[in-house]
């Protein structure tokens, strides 16, 4: 298998879009699930889907990887056809739920991971990401099917971090850590953005989401609310904490009442 391409260097990070997803659809059981989606990842930088469950964060992952078709529409990486093998090469994917070989052991996984890539284990790179992300040597010795399920998660990462993916695509990658951990990760994601990798995640943790992304997209039944920065965000639905300008993006309209005028909603009355 070819090694992949080295990440790009930031000072041309922004001259193209890494991922472009254009016009995307995709149907479940005469559900729609996405509708819609146009964005583009730009290259060398950080995006962020946010959302509710359901709302098609990763229906919209599965089909960048090719788990799945979509209905409608295109996506392109680097230009090229996601359905293109040698487009996908670029890639680097951490499911929500990462399941490594429970036979092997940790480090085991991690040099088998390797391999699938068609490159050695970095054994320098390995002892500081399993020491960053609190993966410690009797962690590394412990059979996969022992893990807990945070140990899993740190060992995808370690997996990730290790790999020479110029892309790296992030399903919930916080899921099942402790703060310590989660603080470990921001590290991580933050040094591949200085390396000048590009990262797409999807994320329920919108309190991490300014230290981690430089774009946010927020997904709600299927569509597109809001793309932008988180900046923009905070400012376009007037709070500073992310959790309420959510809230206030997700809401429904609010109604009229008897006079013609909208009632205030949800978020606006708790302010």
């Amino acid at each position: 298998m070819d090694k992949p391409s080295s990440p790009r260097p930031r000072s041309d990070a922004r001259e193209s879009a890494a991922i472009a997803f254009a016009g995307i659809a995709k149907r479940y059981r005469g559900r729609e699930v996405l509708r819609d989606v146009s964005f583009e990842v730009p290259a060398g930088s950080s995006t962020a889907v946010a959302g509710v469950n359901g709302a098609g964060k990763s229906t919209l992952l599965r089909c960048l990887l090719d788990f799945c078709q979509a209905d409608a529409g295109s996506i392109r990486i680097d230009g090229r056809d996601s359905t293109e093998l040698q487009a996908r090469r670029a890639l680097g994917w951490l499911p929500e739920r990462f399941v490594p070989p429970a036979h092997l052991d940790a480090r085991e996984c991690l040099h088998w991971l390797a391999g699938l890539r068609g490159m050695p284990l970095d054994a320098a790179r390995l002892e500081t990401l399993s020491a960053q992300l609190g993966l410690d040597e009797p962690a590394l010795r412990t059979r996969a099917r022992d893990l807990s399920k945070g140990m899993t998660q740190k060992l995808g990462l370690v997996s990730i971090g290790l790999s020479a993916s110029p892309t790296w695509v992030l399903d919930e990658p916080m899921s099942g850590l402790d703060p310590l951990a989660r603080r470990h990760v921001t590290r991580l994601i933050e040094g591949a953005r200085h390396d000048g990798r590009t990262i797409l995640f999807t994320s329920h943790g919108l309190r991490d989401l300014p230290a981690l992304c430089d774009q946010l997209v927020v997904l709600h039944e299927g569509s597109v609310r809001f793309c932008g920065s988180p900046a923009q965000f905070s400012h376009q639905y007037g709070s500073d904490d992310l959790e309420t300008a959510f809230l206030e993006c997700v809401a429904p309209a609010a109604p009229e009442d008897g006079n013609g005028c909208r009632r205030a909603s949800a978020a606006q009355a708790m302010a």
